[in-house]
């Protein structure tokens, strides 16, 4: 998987995550429905901060795995 499509995927993850989480806020009768707050404080919110810091950090794991890559050919 290359890096592109590997952004891609959390990206998509990402926004869709934010969307669930701002109709829990802003929509009354979803935060009293017991298994859609399940949902968002098991699923939801992990996945917003991985996918978030997968996001972040991305460019710094690549770089690390090009010079792991690099260390083992030489």
């Amino acid at each position: 998987m290359s890096s592109k499509q590997l952004r891609l995927i959390l990206r998509n993850g990402h926004i869709v995550s934010g969307i669930l989480l701002a109709a829990f806020i802003y929509v009354p009768s979803l935060q009293t429905n017991i298994s859609y707050m399940g949902l968002i404080q098991l699923i939801v919110v992990p996945l917003l901060i991985l996918s978030g810091l997968s996001m972040w950090q991305l460019p710094r794991f690549n770089k690390w795995r090009s010079q792991q890559r690099r260390a083992v050919q030489s």
